[in-house]
């Protein structure tokens, strides 16, 4: 579960190296929540609340990471 908190640090690398971009971010972004819900609901246990709980974060992360690759551009 710490490895998937390291999201800005893996968006800084990939949009350094020009692999990612904060619009190709942002255009992908109802892609991303399926995505983190998936991650969600696979690294915690059978309970709404919990999921709930680590959406959040990791969807605040999403963003941040964002704002992470629009700075580097």
């Amino acid at each position: 579960m710490g490895i998937v908190f390291q999201l800005p640090v893996i968006a800084f690398f990939l949009g350094k190296m020009g692999i990612i971009t904060s619009s190709m971010l942002t255009n992908y972004r109802k892609h991303s929540f399926i995505a983190i819900m998936l991650v969600a609901a696979i690294i915690t246990p059978p309970d709404l609340m919990t999921l709930v709980l680590v959406t959040i974060p990791l969807y605040l992360l999403y963003e941040m990471s964002i704002q992470v690759v629009r700075w580097i551009e």
